[in-house]
Order: C-alpha cells, then sequence, then structure tokens
C-alpha cells in the first residue's frame, strides 16, 4: 500500500471539520466589507470539500485485508511454523484494540452501509499443526501497516478446555492507551473515571486448562454508541469458534456433543 493511500485512511476516519462551517458564517457578514470575507469562506469550503472527498467504505475493507493478508505469513515466522506443519486452514479474529498501541492513532467511525469501523485492529491468527495450536497476536496500525505490541503463545490441544464468546467487563488505565493525546480525546467517549471502559464487551475466548487465555474484544454497545449506532460484526470469531471446536473435537480433547 502506497504511502498516499495510507494517508486516505487517516482521512477516512476525520471527523466532520465543524471548523470549516463557522469560517464560512464568519466570512459572510465580512464579505460585504471589501471582499475581507473571501479568505475565510474559502477555507471554509476547502474544508468542507476535503472531507467528503475520502475512500468509500468499500475501499476500507479492501486496504485493511490487503493489510491482514500480508501478515498471515508473519504469523507463522514468528511462531516458528513451515506450512507443511499446518493440518487445517489458518483461522483470524480481530476487534477494536485501543491500548498497548504505543502513540499509534486512534479511529472510529460508522460507514454509509451502517458498519462501524476502527483503528487500530486487535488481531489473532490461530494456526493448528498435529499436536498443537498457535496463535499470533498484535495491534494492527492501519497508519502504517505495522503490527504493535506482538504476541506469540501455544498451547497442545488437550490442554484447551473451552473456547467460547461471551460477555465481559473490560477496563484499561489512561497509561495503557498510549501516548497519543489526540487519541486519547477521541477516546473520551469510552472513559469512565480515567479509565477506557467496556462494561459489556463481546469477546473471543480461548482459555486452557493452567489457567491461561487468549482473549479478543469483538465489540461493545458503549463503542458502538460513540460512532452513532451501526453495528460491528462478528462472523469471523464465529467461524473460528466453529474450527477450533473441529479441531479439539478431532484431536478427542472435547466429546463429540460439544
Amino acid at each position: 500500500m502506497t504511502q498516499d493511500e495510507r494517508s486516505q485512511i487517516k482521512k477516512y476516519f476525520k471527523k466532520f471539520p465543524k471548523w470549516a462551517v463557522w469560517m464560512i458564517i464568519i466570512g459572510l457578514p465580512l464579505l460585504a466589507a471589501k471582499f475581507l470575507g473571501v479568505i475565510p469562506i474559502g477555507l471554509g469550503i476547502w474544508g468542507i470539500v476535503s472531507y467528503f472527498q475520502k475512500p468509500s467504505d468499500e475501499q476500507m475493507d479492501a486496504w485493511i485485508q490487503e493489510d491482514l493478508k500480508n501478515l498471515q505469513t508473519r504469523a507463522l515466522a514468528k511462531t516458528g511454523l513451515d506450512p507443511s506443519e499446518l493440518v487445517a486452514e489458518a483461522v483470524m479474529v480481530y476487534g477494536p484494540r485501543f491500548w498497548d498501541i504505543g502513540g499509534a492513532e486512534v479511529g472510529i467511525k460508522k460507514g454509509k452501509d451502517g458498519i462501524v469501523r476502527f483503528m487500530p485492529i486487535g488481531v489473532t491468527v490461530i494456526n493448528f499443526t498435529a499436536h498443537q495450536l498457535t496463535a499470533y497476536q498484535f495491534a494492527l496500525d492501519l497508519t502504517t501497516g505495522n503490527p504493535l505490541s506482538e504476541r506469540t503463545d501455544e498451547y497442545f490441544y488437550r490442554d484447551v478446555v473451552s473456547v467460547s464468546t461471551q460477555s465481559k467487563t473490560k477496563s484499561w488505565d489512561k497509561a495503557e492507551i498510549g501516548t497519543n493525546a489526540l487519541s486519547v480525546r477521541q477516546l473520551l467517549p469510552l472513559m469512565s473515571g480515567g479509565k477506557l471502559q467496556f462494561n459489556a464487551a463481546e469477546m473471543f475466548t480461548l482459555t486452557t486448562s493452567g489457567g491461561t487465555s487468549i482473549e479478543v474484544v469483538l465489540r461493545d454497545p458503549k463503542l458502538i454508541e460513540s460512532a452513532g449506532g451501526g453495528s460491528i460484526p462478528t462472523d469471523m470469531a464465529d467461524k473460528a469458534v466453529q474450527t477450533v471446536r473441529k479441531m479439539l473435537r478431532e484431536k478427542k480433547v472435547f466429546p463429540a456433543t460439544a
């Protein structure tokens, strides 16, 4: 993806420029005073026109999928796997990720199609080998294409005790959000008591007998509300749950009725 396209991604998440409207309002009465209003009116019109010259929802989805596809190879490298070791197609789960992202920019926007999109994206890629599954987790920074806060885990099938989607209360301290002041302001509607707060976060969760787990936040009502409504699809998470359960049944970890 080119740098110009990365810039377009930033533009997609920009909020409507209210300042541009005020520039036009301020400029109108000045227009009668020897054309002094031409400059603010011109700036206001430029701001509004620029706002509407941004990528479509379909283009955004295409760019996101391009980044995710490119990082699937990295998932194998980071977990030390060769493609020949895989016994099933990998599954991917992703959702909003606004914590442990360093100085990355945060964006939340409801598209014309009613789908709420966001950046960064918290991604988990699960690969399956003969005796264990591996997970590669990271935050995808759409403005650069770089994976942030990478983590890898591997579990023997016999150690996995459950995989499901469930609702949980989750919170993160302000220090965990990052250092980007603009991003912190963007998240203010989602914060309570100085913390980023999700009271009913729907999550993909894989838990082991040792008490360790893989968790991916999929969506939260408060997040959707902050975007002005809409929806965040969870089809990929549902597919991941079904695929992991199928693998566990085949490895005789779960009973056939699980």
